[in-house]
């Protein structure tokens, strides 16, 4: 049966993506189902397959906070009710089933292979960091999608023909990887496909038969898929093709297929109840060369074998039998046995359970160690199935094909509960592990028990029950039985000598319970063994555990949920066996509900920052608010995954929880957590010095304060002084719940909008209420309150005035009626103008919800639109409207955006349009779609509009373009100067909210029922994009998908053998101490593209700064007071002398010149002949050192020939070695194996690079010592003169060159200009022994001259030219 090889039609290359602030050599060297970032030159192609699933703007970019495939959190019951139906349990998708891996050597090459959507990904455990991401699904058989052709765009729709992935197993090479999957409307794995690393090469179908079945009998019993994957090990299968007559190694599975109910519904998810991390014992060898097949000897089994198995030898498994052959009608479960190598996928053999097994529906299975060919299934009984035929467990021998056992261990728990409500059908077995022991298993049931089975025997050892307690909304416990999903051993060493052996539970409540299997006597001598729970973890994945996995031989457990969208390591290290939380990765539980990038940039008044040039890496930080049931705030890095957190709400929770009364500390803790956030509002100018975050919440009339700097809540409650804080008394009235919010410019104030039309502004420092919107809507403080009670004078208090007048009068004398008639008329003219402003501010109060609010920058006008359809404007300092009446809007307003630059708000209304209000003019410039452009149900509605309510808008970061989001699926880009739509997107599932990024490069939008943040990027950054006209159709947009992000550092073997080359190189040189050489070639300055160029060094700018101005810093160095004495030094800290600290730079040169290697007699010698000997005073110690390391066979030396040798090699040291610089010069200078077009004095320059300002100068100064060092110091300021102008003439590190040049010429100016004086001097004639070796000098240094004229000049002139071509561009524009 082989595979049908797929040409890449479900896995079609995406579009190109851009440049991101992920490096472009981890993108494309881990092969992440995205080709690696193209250039604008590639991407302005205008391919038609480019833009295939982007639109005009924009294309894909990658996903964020995708973790596993978790289903999103409904707020039921949770996994409970779901698993409590077997028909539920069995096909339902195990969301966050992952293959472990197990590492050689340490948990640092172990890795995990999790399925995500329609992709997989590989996932280390050293990091939990995603490294490899696949491509889509290739379409599985049409008539498992019901006659629908399949996608030709991979995740372009959420129809029928979209893939799912249940289940993903690699190799350890990731070579191989299988993986199961089926349509997501059928809701099971039906299909079987081949990935070569990230590519699907092949895939078959599963139940072929199914096609030539009717409507009736697909209907009654057509509900086939695959439950669970077994990997039985490796076996050598023949290569064909080219390496026809050669093997190599192929994974052998076992794929566990079983019959769901008739009356089951299609709703919901595929099976996935696998137990993936099961250590395959026997013949699954890891080695290359292995010849043995995986199924081996009936004879060599240790297990129970039965007489049938004998009568086996003649079956191979390279045939397939009854693939295409239906299943009897009283079959309900299938074993298929499949091959998968690097090229081809086939089917070996197809078993169906009979006999005993032909009431059995499988649910999970396991391959039991030393049981070769044997497979154990658990599962239930049919619901046809009688009482006398009930079992959980069967023994398969898939090479004969017939069941060998029918286990009756469990017989006694399963007429329990046939005598119960549930009856047999409704126990299921949903876990299975194998333990150390041979012939032991674990079994996990779905009533909450966990049984330890002996498979030899046919033996329940004992059982461990889990139930979970629960609390009614008036407080009253209940208690229910949670059910197993996940089971796993402990095999480390420490567990081993602490004398306990863990078997870690998880159940479907979340919670992961850990027990001793140790047999422990109760103390009252009744005999009664127990075994001991160790410690439980509560709510370590909310919905229930998916999968959890300790890692062999360390004492650390992997776990995923089912909906908490998580991967959480804990490590068990404590004396008392509780675990701790090592790493984690977390997501949001529910799909997002808000996104706001953490700074809004230009657009927002924060500060633009561009993620490219690294100037803030803020730009990069979504915030995400959680949906229902998830009240998390959290920030997700558009960089790196690992800068991902959860905003925390306060130290402490658990202990509050247990403080009041609650057992359950971490359910205690959620109850306590703040509801769903509904609104929030950034302002970044005073984030150091206070809080920078103000959120709002569902159904909540206070305000919270966070610090983005310290990612958690810190700072005051924002609330009215009335407003009771404590639960225990009457809350708030409804008409003050907060509603929206927003935080002004100067970062000082927040204002808070209400359901009953009030905005309540307040100070972030202090938390202080500042007054209200009217003015008059807050009751007064407590201050003023007081001063009314007592009389006291306060500004704006007409009594005050009163008392005035009548104190005026009393001292003058009787009044007179002209004061009385004036305060009267002042009285009366007061009492007027208040009526007045009562008036305007009752008419331009809202009398709905305040749904948007906006400040200016300047901190004059507030901007407030409500559900009432007014648009107000207020005084920010009066608190006063700014006009007589406010604007009605054509409909309701939903929600408004502001930018502060342009003073521009766009304002969502009902009627599915967008209102722009230009808060200059006091006028709507404006209208995008809505009533006001054809409306509601005119012709071109759909084409001029929105169709459905808005959920979110947005303006760019530089306020010319609109963006907004609607339930009809579409996401539409408004360009605000022209008025019209520039382009068009449709999704396949509604966004609900929508961010820009500070620079505008990306797009990040949230989606009904996805977990994941979709990451959109702008094609106009690094591609020519026509807007022309109005789209008349949507672009259908390609869903991302996660990326990898390659971890060179620490990254496993596995994932490093199979990765390119180049970065295999690259990881081993930067690891392997032993190259040293190889990795300074690495580390050199880069070398010129073309002959001519001038490159730079890369060094820093304070190493060749300096040079120029170290006198200056010299003086400044300079100390103020004389060196003291130090204390006399203790005993034990005695000066010793050795040899030089340059080894490495020594070895480089040796190297450089041809010398000899490295650790050679001659090397050691010239080492103690170098620098460093001149600092020595051991001569005699030296010279007896010189004379025992010559040759075998070597005379001694007379004592005066010893004397004078002596002599002349301290005379040797002192001259010629005076410093390091002068011995590399001579060394390059005698050097015969350097090639003339070579760079001869190439380590010289790579010597200086690596040392400090001061330490250049000495080393440059002791080249020669002044005028009457001319014998020895010529030579050497030839060689260093001829090494400068090598480097000017290569133009290698253009400006460290010149650095030293102008610190040579500063040091030896004196010397060069006074060479031809002294010599004339010392022999009165034009003659001297140097006169030869001086003019060549001075040729030398005439060239030196040239070349570096010539380079400073053809720099100037390309900086001049660059200079007035941007200049005449900035003019053209």
């Amino acid at each position: 049966a082989a595979a049908s090889v797929s040409d890449d039609a479900g896995a079609s290359s995406p579009p190109p993506s851009p440049p991101s602030p992920r490096s472009d050599e981890a993108s494309g060297a881990t092969g992440t189902g995205t080709d690696a970032p193209a250039s604008a030159a590639a991407a302005s192609s205008g391919d038609d397959d480019d833009d295939a699933g982007s639109s005009r703007l924009f294309q894909p970019h990658r996903t964020l906070g995708l973790l596993t495939a978790a289903s999103p959190r409904s707020g039921g019951s949770g996994a409970a009710s779901d698993l409590a139906s077997p028909s539920a349990s069995l096909f339902r998708s195990r969301a966050g089933k992952f293959h472990l891996q197990p590492p050689s050597t340490s948990s640092d090459d172990a890795f995990v292979t999790v399925p995500i959507g329609d992709r997989f990904q590989i996932v280390t455990v050293s990091k939990l960091v995603p490294v490899l991401v696949s491509r889509a699904l290739p379409p599985s058989a049409a008539h498992h999608r019901g006659g629908k052709k399949a996608n030709a765009r991979p995740g372009a729709s959420r129809g029928g023909g979209e893939e799912e992935l249940h289940r993903a197993i690699s190799d350890a090479s990731l070579s191989i990887t299988v993986a199961t999957h089926g349509p997501k409307a059928l809701g099971r794995a039906v299909s079987v496909a081949l990935y070569a690393r990230t590519r699907p090469i092949a895939s078959l179908d599963a139940f072929p038969f199914l096609e030539g079945w009717s409507k009736e009998e697909r209907k009654k019993r057509g509900r086939w898929g695959i439950a669970d994957v077994v990997l039985l090990g490796k076996r050598r299968a023949a290569m064909s093709g080219e390496k026809e007559g050669k093997t190599e190694n192929a994974l052998l599975l076992a794929l566990v297929c079983a019959l769901g109910d008739a009356g089951a519904s299609d709703e919901g998810k595929g099976a996935e109840e696998g137990d993936g991390d099961v250590k395959v014992v026997g013949h699954d060898s890891e080695d290359e060369s292995e010849s043995e097949s995986s199924h081996g000897d009936d004879g060599d089994d240790d297990s129970d074998d039965d007489d049938d198995d004998d009568n086996d030898n003649d079956i191979s498994l390279d045939s397939a039998e009854g693939e295409d052959a239906p299943p009897a009608p009283n079959c309900h479960g299938r074993i298929i046995l499949v091959q998968a190598s690097r090229t081809t996928l086939e089917i070996l053999k197809v078993v169906d359970l009979a006999g005993p097994g032909a009431n059995f529906v499988p649910h999970v299975g396991l391959h039991p160690a030393t049981y070769v060919n044997k497979i154990l299934l658990g599962g239930r009984t049919a619901e046809e199935a009688t009482a006398e035929d009930a079992t959980s467990l069967l023994l398969v021998n898939v090479r004969s094909g017939k069941v060998v056992h029918s286990f009756r261990c469990l017989a006694d728990d399963l007429k329990r509960a046939s005598n119960s409500a549930e009856g047999p059908s409704r126990v299921v077995v949903t876990a299975l592990a194998q333990s150390p022991a041979v012939d032991t298993v674990a079994v996990g049931m779905s009533d909450g028990s966990a049984h330890l089975v002996n498979l030899l025997h046919d033996v329940k050892l004992f059982t461990l029950r889990h139930t979970g307690e629960r609390r009614s909304m008036r407080n009253k416990r209940s208690f229910r039985a949670n059910a197993v999903s996940s089971l796993s051993f402990r095999t480390d060493g420490n567990a081993a000598r602490q004398g306990v052996a863990p078997l870690a539970v998880g159940t479907d409540d979340g919670s992961v319970s850990v027990w001793d299997l140790t047999p422990v006597e109760d103390e009252g001598g009744s005999g009664t063994v127990r075994r001991t729970l160790l410690t439980r973890m509560e709510f370590v994945h909310p919905g229930g555990v998916s999968e959890l996995a300790y890692l062999p031989g360390e004492p650390l457990l992997l776990s995923t949920g089912l909906a908490s969208n998580a991967i959480v390591l804990h490590v068990f290290d404590a004396p008392d066996h509780s675990g701790r939380v090592l790493r984690q990765r977390r997501g949001h539980a529910s799909p997002p509900a808000l996104l706001r990038y953490l700074h809004p940039g230009a657009g927002g008044g924060g500060i633009l920052a561009n993620a490219a040039d690294g100037t803030d890496a803020s730009s990069c930080q979504v915030l995400s608010c959680g949906g229902r049931g998830d009240p998390a705030l959290r920030m997700f890095s558009a960089a790196r995954s690992n800068l991902d957190r959860e905003y925390g709400q306060g130290l402490g929770l658990e202990k509050r929880a247990r403080k009041l009364g609650r057992g359950n500390a971490l359910e205690g803790r959620a109850e306590l957590l703040l509801p769903q956030i509904t609104g929030l509002a950034t302002g970044e100018a005073r984030g150091r010095d206070w809080g920078d975050l103000v959120t709002i919440h569902k159904d909540h009339a206070m305000a919270y304060v966070w610090s983005t700097k310290r990612g958690a809540q810190s700072g005051p409650v924002l609330r009215q002084p009335q407003w009771n804080v404590s639960a225990m008394k009457d809350p708030p009235p409804r008409a003050v719940r907060a509603t929206s919010v927003a935080v002004s410019a100067c970062g000082n104030f927040a204002l808070v909008g209400t359901r009953g039309g009030t905005v309540y502004k307040y100070n972030l420092q202090s938390g202080l209420p500042r007054g209200s919107f009217p003015r008059d809507a807050a009751r007064p403080g407590t201050e003023e309150e007081r001063r009314r009670k007592k009389g006291l004078r306060f500004a704006g208090d007409v009594g005050r005035t009163t008392r005035m007048l009548e104190k005026g009068t009393g001292k003058g004398g009787a009044a007179t009626p002209a004061d009385v008639d004036k305060a009267e008329r002042d009285r009366a003219r007061y009492i007027e103008s208040e009526a007045r402003r009562r008036e305007v501010v009752a008419r331009s109060s809202h009398a709905d919800a305040v749904v948007g609010i906006a400040i200016d920058s300047l901190n004059r006008t507030v901007v407030t639109a409500g559900a009432d359809a007014k648009l107000v404007l207020w005084n920010f300092v009066t608190h006063m409207p700014r006009t007589k009446r406010p604007l009605e809007l054509p409909s309701p307003a939903t929600r408004m955006a502001h930018v502060r630059d342009s003073d521009l708000a766009a304002i969502a209304m009902e009627d599915f349009g967008v209102a722009v209000f230009d808060c200059t003019s006091l006028a709507i410039v404006r209208y995008f779609g809505g009533s006001r452009c054809g409306g509601e149900g005119s012709r071109d509605s759909r084409r001029m509009g929105h169709t459905g309510p808005i959920t979110d808008l947005n303006f760019g970061p530089d306020g010319r373009r609109l963006f907004t989001s609607s339930l009809d699926g579409s996401i539409r880009v408004w360009d605000v100067p022209t008025g019209l739509c520039v382009d068009w997107m449709s999704f396949s599932s509604p966004p609900t909210s929508l961010t820009l990024s500070p620079t505008g490069e990306f797009l990040a939008t949230s989606h009904v029922g996805q977990l994941g943040i979709s990451l959109w990027c702008d094609k106009s950054f690094f591609r020519m994009v026509l807007l022309d006209g109005t789209p008349s159709e949507p672009a259908k947009m390609n869903e991302p998908c996660p990326v990898a992000e390659c971890e060179q550092e620490g990254a496993n073997e596995a994932l490093a053998s199979a990765v390119p080359s180049g970065a295999a190189k690259k990881k081993e040189l930067s690891f392997d101490n032993a190259s040293w050489d190889e990795k300074t070639d690495d580390d050199s300055p880069p070398s010129a593209k073309e002959q001519g160029l001038i490159t730079l060094s890369g060094l820093p700018p304070a190493h060749w700064k300096n040079l120029f101005h170290l006198e200056l810093v010299k003086e400044r160095n300079k100390p103020t007071e004389a060196p003291k004495k130090p204390p006399q030094a203790p005993f034990f800290l005695q000066w010793r002398s050795g040899l030089g600290s340059g080894t490495a730079d020594e070895a480089s040169s040796e190297k450089h010149l041809g010398g000899k290697p490295a650790g050679s007699d001659t090397e050691k010698k010239d080492a103690t002949d170098g620098w460093d000997a001149v600092w020595s005073d051991d001569d005699e110690e030296g010279d007896l050192s010189d004379a025992d390391h010559g040759g075998v066979g070597s005379t001694m030396p007379s004592q005066e020939n010893q004397s004078k040798s002596t002599l002349q090699n301290k005379r040797k040291k002192v001259v010629h070695h005076r410093s390091k610089l002068a011995e590399l010069l001579r060394d390059c200078s005698d050097a015969t194996g350097v090639s003339s077009n070579s760079e001869k004095y190439s380590i010289v320059t790579s010597y200086l690079s690596k040392m400090g300002p001061s330490s250049i100068d000495v080393e440059m100064s002791s080249l020669c010592y002044g005028l009457h060092d001319l014998a020895e110091g010529l030579p050497l300021l030839h060689l260093a003169a001829s090494w400068l102008l090598e480097a000017c003439a290569t133009r290698q590190s253009f400006e460290a060159i010149n650095a030293y040049l102008h610190r040579f010429l500063h040091i030896h100016s004196d010397v060069i200009t006074r060479i031809d004086q002294v010599m004339q001097e010392e022999t009165g004639t034009l003659e001297h022994p140097k006169r030869e070796e001086s003019g060549a000098f001075f040729e030398t240094i005439a060239l030196l001259r040239e070349k570096q004229r010539e380079a400073s000049n053809r720099l100037q002139g390309k900086m001049q030219h660059t200079v007035c071509l941007l200049r005449h561009l900035s003019r053209m524009v």
